[in-house]
């Protein structure tokens, strides 16, 4: 939770509470535009060979990769970096498109990586597929990969691999092999393996070095053993619901290594780019990114028996405002195939931040999901459990959220009922305790005792009116934390002008901006802000008309600006949570046996 937000709810409290005391002792090249997609140049439909997971060969112009020129061409013995060099430096870039039915993800020849993900079940603040890897000036024209030898270390991210894969392959069922390739001067190969899986929103990729030509030996001579893979995501992730300032707090890394989790907020990085930089080494579990939303990481094979052992930066660019990670792990020595040297397999995940598809790898991947404090997080899962079940019969969450709302407010009705009537007892004392004042009010201290005595002899609590508010409160923070970092509420509309229960329930947009509040016209802000008025009306209180007056004003125009940009589905929850309570009230009132002072309606 980031710090506006902290500081938002403690106000909150604050006000509240503070309201209450007073009562008792007075009585927030994709995003712009969706470039179009060049028309399929192959149609793919896996057959049964991919889906023993054997490589699939679509119809299609394959780009050969050229034929290596002999090392006396270069006239210059091999050194070690002649054997790094690429055999051909003028290869021109290809990029591959793969489509399944989630997603159309797009890999460049450059680096062999990918720059480019569509989410075909989520959509932008354009109503386009949404683009969850920075485009145009955002976006980086080079990848981080690599293999570090005993004496050198190859940067694989500048060089064109070569593909013989068709430009466009549709995947409907199975899985799907893309293979780069980059061959060096030394008669080394590197390739670079995706493997889509038609199903899933995992993509495996495999980093293999091989072999190729009579001078590989020495290549080998001088490059020593390749001792270890690096894979590096320094694209970093994209801003998906249009709001920038709105979504800032939620941009984080993260990292998995041995038994701990390490977390850093990118807004760090704009006082101190130290302050997400971080260097782990241990037990690899998974490194990543994360937006509000989605989110792109990197986690070991699943069929290893033991996690590697492995180093993990995580860091960011602040120019570009983004966070990277990468992992170095150890190549793995090839025994089979006659050029193989050594390979190295890494699990990429690009796709929605959802608990049950984080949860199912079994390595804890569900805590890097923002959901609260560590006192808060067990209510949050509690809550998103329980609207779980209740979407299996309610298809429309702001049904569902309403009926969450009644729920709470009659699981704590026992408490708001003697709330409620502590204050009025309270009420009932205003003019005893004004006596009291008049007395002593010259001396403090004696008054204090009095004023207590008198509360011990009416058996009152004057700090009674708070409790129910003092135990609501994690609870309504659980259910903010819910709302606002679910994906399952993204999009979702509720009925009428409200289409999205995680965003703001803009009925128009104003041909100007209001301060603080922007140019949005939300309606449940104001709607929640009216039943709060009514809400304060029917509290009992001592206070003398121009201080009540003056609470009536003050507390419901706090709470519009802390509510107007919030998801309109909290704003929704609170709405009804003052509708309930605003009965609750009456009733309390209603069936209250007079005891003498005043009632307010």
């Amino acid at each position: 939770m980031d710090r506006r937000t902290v500081l938002a709810f403690l106000l909150m409290f604050l006000v509240f509470t503070g309201y209450q005391i007073l009562v008792g002792r007075d009585a927030e090249k994709r995003r712009q535009g969706l470039a179009q997609i060049p028309p399929s140049t192959t149609e793919f439909a896996a057959d049964q060979a991919s889906d023993r997971g054997l490589e699939t060969r679509p119809v299609g112009r394959p780009v050969v990769a050229p034929a290596p020129a002999p090392a006396e061409a270069w006239g210059r013995p091999l050194t070690i970096e002649a054997a790094m060099e690429p055999l051909d430096r003028d290869q021109l870039e290809a990029t591959v498109t793969v489509e399944t039915s989630a997603y159309v993800v797009e890999v460049a020849g450059r680096g062999a990586r990918i720059t480019s993900w569509l989410g075909h079940h989520y959509t932008d603040a354009r109503q386009q597929p949404v683009q969850i890897i920075p485009q145009g000036e955002q976006a980086i024209p080079y990848g981080h990969d690599a293999v570090v030898f005993d004496s050198a270390e190859f940067d694989l991210g500048r060089h064109v691999f070569t593909t013989d894969s068709p430009s466009r392959v549709q995947l409907t069922r199975g899985t799907h092999r893309v293979v780069f390739r980059l061959r060096t001067v030394g008669d080394l190969e590197i390739r670079k393996i995706y493997t889509f899986d038609a199903d899933s929103y995992e993509i495996t990729l495999d980093l293999e070095l091989a072999a190729v030509g009579a001078q590989a030996t020495t290549a080998r001579t001088l490059l020593g053993v390749p001792r270890q893979a690096r894979f590096g995501w320094i694209q970093g992730i994209a801003s998906t619901e249009g709001k920038d300032r709105l979504e800032e707090a939620s941009f984080r890394s993260f990292a998995g290594v041995g038994d701990n989790l390490e977390l850093k907020r990118r807004g760090a990085q704009i006082k101190n780019a130290e302050r997400v930089h971080g260097v782990y080494s241990g037990r690899f579990r998974f490194a990543g990114i994360q937006n509000k939303y989605f989110t792109i990481f990197g986690l070991p094979a699943h069929d290893l028996a033991t996690p590697p052992t492995a180093t993990v930066v995580l860091s960011g660019d602040p120019q570009r405002n983004v966070q990277t990670w990468s992992i170095e792990f150890p190549m793995q020595p090839e025994s089979s195939g006659a050029d193989a040297m050594a390979s190295s397999r890494l699990v990429l995940y690009l796709g929605p931040q959802e608990a049950k598809r984080l949860k199912s790898y079994g390595v804890g991947l569900e805590k890097t999901m923002d959901l609260g404090w560590a006192l808060v997080r067990p209510l949050t899962e509690a809550t998103l459990w329980i609207m779980a079940q209740m979407r299996r019969v309610i298809p429309n969450y702001g049904v569902i959220i309403i009926l969450f709302s009644v729920l709470t407010k009659v699981a704590f009705y026992p408490l708001t009922r003697t709330s409620t009537q502590s204050m009025k007892r309270m009420q009932q004392l205003q003019p005893k305790i004004k006596e009291l004042q008049e007395k002593y009010k010259d001396n403090r201290e004696k008054l204090s005792q009095e004023t207590m005595k008198l509360y011990k002899r009416e058996k009152i609590n004057p700090m009674a009116g708070c409790l129910p508010l003092l135990l609501q409160m994690p609870v309504f923070i659980a259910l903010y934390q819910a709302l606002a970092h679910t994906i399952a509420l993204r999009n979702t509309p509720f009925f009428g002008w409200i289409n999205d229960l995680s965003k703001p329930d803009a009925l128009f947009t104003l041909p100007f901006s209001l301060p603080l509040l922007g140019p949005d016209f939300n309606v449940l802000p104001l709607l929640m802000t009216a039943t709060m008025v009514v809400q304060m009306r029917m509290t009992p209180t001592g206070q003398a008309p121009a201080q009540m007056a003056m609470m009536n004003t003050l507390m419901p125009v706090i709470f519009l600006f802390f509510f107007y940009q919030m998801p309109s589905g909290l704003v929704l929850y609170w709405l009804v949570n003052n509708v309930v309570t605003i009965y609750q009230t009456w009733r309390i009132h209603k069936t209250a046996t007079p005891e003498g002072g005043s009632r307010t309606s």
